[in-house]
């Protein structure tokens, strides 16, 4: 276990790399990187097109939930590669959080604001936050197809799907049929849908639906 007086002089090293702010700064820069939020959007970008998925009855592909893994095992990794940076290991690194939360809890003393960072850090783990992210990316391609296509003019993605419509194909799901009212998300958002006539159980039909930002 390490000394105390050893975990002091960490905290000193790692805030003098802050330039005498939190010890867990130079931690959340690495995330920060240019290079490794390009490596979050490819990631988003390649795997976007399986978020336009209509989900019918608050259902959702497991395609997503493997996508999610795959998300939080590569912030994990750059979390190995940011420590292996700053001299650290995953252990050392545990060891001074938790140092920083006995400090926090036994002298009052926040000022490292460790839950604060640790959330920052950890966000990858928050599925909904991860759905926010693809679902955001799904609109931004949208947009950007609407401008190659002569639809949009505007440069927010949000501004330019706010007031638009949107037609999307939903699958009837079993033991429903014509006529009933069909509770379905599509990019993070409810919509109720009534099933036309002629359309059963396992039949595609097609709805046009406003978005929302």
């Amino acid at each position: 276990m390490t000394s105390f007086d050893d975990l002091d002089r960490e905290m000193e090293r790692l805030k003098a790399m802050s330039g005498g702010g939190s010890s867990l700064e130079p931690v959340l820069r690495g995330f920060h990187d240019a290079n490794f939020q390009a490596c979050v959007q490819q990631f988003a970008a390649e795997r976007a097109s399986a978020f336009q998925a209509t989900c019918p009855d608050g259902s959702q592909p497991l395609i997503w939930t493997e996508y999610h893994k795959e998300y939080r095992e590569m912030f994990e990794s750059h979390l190995q590669t940011i420590l292996h940076a700053l001299d650290m290991t995953e252990d050392s690194f545990h060891e001074l959080c938790g140092y920083i939360q006995e400090i926090e809890e036994n002298l009052g003393d926040d000022s490292e604001n460790l839950y604060g960072y640790i959330k920052a850090i950890t966000s990858s783990e928050e599925y909904d936050s991860f759905l926010q992210l693809m679902f955001g990316e799904v609109q931004r391609q949208q947009q950007e197809a609407g401008v190659r296509q002569g639809r949009a003019v505007k440069a927010e993605p949000k501004a330019c799907m706010e007031g638009q419509t949107q037609e999307i194909q939903v699958l009837v799901p079993e033991g429903m049929g014509p006529g009933q009212l069909l509770a379905v998300d599509y990019l993070g958002q409810r919509y109720e849908l009534y099933i036309p006539e002629g359309y059963g159980a396992g039949m595609t039909f097609c709805a046009s639906i406003a978005i929302h930002s």
